[in-house]
């Protein structure tokens, strides 16, 4: 209840009174206090309006994401060079909502090529996540250095994630993995 409380009143400039309140409440309606500096967080109507449709299609969307997951999965086994992401759940209680891989020492090629070559394919790909300790703040208030995390380093290097979305479709899924066979099956 208090964490509650304290996001609460963050998320609207640390004020004390949220908007309902301030106009149901027995209290002056102008009457309110800035108990901490906070922020902006409070949506627009139009913003919630289509979170809530999304919600209605959550179960829908994520269990294509999953069928998505499972094509890769399959398809992409026993490629040499790429390492294939573990669940340590049931497929249908993964969000999947991202689909990374890791191009591992076997590799042919590297990151940042196959992540251009892809592009050059017309396959947009993503990194996730940038390690902390290659953060300008995170490295320098810590004094944190690539070399003290070798394990971090070698997945980072090779880390990137595939296109994985409901509305993507089987024809480009199939483009998708023949693309990433093609610059890794040298």
């Amino acid at each position: 209840d208090k964490i509650a409380e304290r996001v609460r009143m963050m998320r609207l400039h640390g004020i004390d009174r949220d908007i309902w309140d301030r106009f149901t409440s027995e209290k002056l309606s102008w009457e309110y206090d800035v108990k901490a500096p906070g922020f902006k967080y409070n949506m627009p109507d139009i913003n919630a309006a289509i979170g809530l449709a999304q919600l209605e299609r959550t179960e829908e969307m994520r269990s294509k994401r999953q069928k998505i997951a499972e094509i890769y999965l399959d398809n992409l086994s026993g490629v040499k060079g790429i390492d294939l992401p573990v669940s340590h759940v049931p497929h249908k209680d993964h969000a999947w909502h991202l689909f990374p891989i890791v191009l591992n020492e076997d590799a042919v090629i590297c990151r940042n090529k196959i992540i251009e070559k892809l592009f050059n394919d017309g396959v947009g790909t993503s990194v996730h996540y940038k390690p902390l300790h290659r953060m300008s703040y995170y490295r320098d208030k810590y004094g944190l250095n690539p070399e003290s995390l070798p394990n971090t380093e070698k997945i980072w290097k090779g880390n990137l994630s595939l296109p994985i979305y409901s509305l993507l479709t089987e024809k480009d899924l199939k483009y998708v993995i023949e693309k990433i066979k093609s610059h890794l099956e040298v």
